[in-house]
């Protein structure tokens, strides 16, 4: 079993898996919030999420750039989780200047207020499979903003239910089109 497309083709690409391999793609899944537990209301600041350890992979410092791009007063940023690049990605906010808009909360067991708080969920990511913390945000009626890469694309339908980046620019355009429509 794979949980998206794109990991079985990279299954078959590294001959783990045959074209003779009876493989089945079973997506990932979250619980429903209850109805009670959305927050359909937008908030001023507009106030951005992104759930992932701090690694390389995860990309963290590609989100804190597009926000340089942004007008200060525009949004609040909360990082959620730990991990090895933490500490990197404090120095950078505090080199952008940036300690006023960008928070981190740490690692959470239960991320339900972090989605019910905020207004748009972002994952910057250099690979993933099929992200079970988009698959949450959705579950909430966030927008997502995601790296175009892996499963994601089996999720999200580029400027339908989301966006889908490839770089730093894509991803300020995209905030910055969500900050100009919450202003309208």
């Amino acid at each position: 079993m794979c949980v998206s497309y794109y990991d079985k083709k990279i299954g078959r690409r590294d001959k783990v898996l045959d074209s003779t391999s009876n493989v089945k793609v079973i997506h990932n899944g979250s619980t429903t919030p209850s109805e009670q537990s959305i927050n359909y209301s937008v908030h001023t600041p507009l106030r951005l999420v992104m759930i992932a350890r701090f690694s390389p992979q995860k990309d963290q410092e590609t989100l804190i750039k597009a926000v340089t791009k942004l007008p200060k007063d525009s949004y609040k940023l909360t990082f959620v989780g730990d991990g090895e690049t933490l500490q990197t990605n404090k120095e950078l906010v505090s080199k952008y200047g940036l300690n006023h808009n960008i928070k981190f909360v740490g690692f959470k067991d239960d991320i339900s207020d972090e989605l019910i708080n905020n207004d748009v969920y972002i994952l910057s990511t250099h690979y993933e499979g099929l992200p079970i913390s988009i698959i949450e945000a959705m579950s909430y009626g966030l927008p997502i903003i995601a790296s175009d890469i892996g499963g994601n694309n089996e999720l999200i339908k580029n400027k339908e239910n989301g966006f889908l980046v490839h770089n730093v620019e894509e991803l300020a355009k995209s905030l910055l089109f969500l900050v100009d429509c919450k202003i309208k």
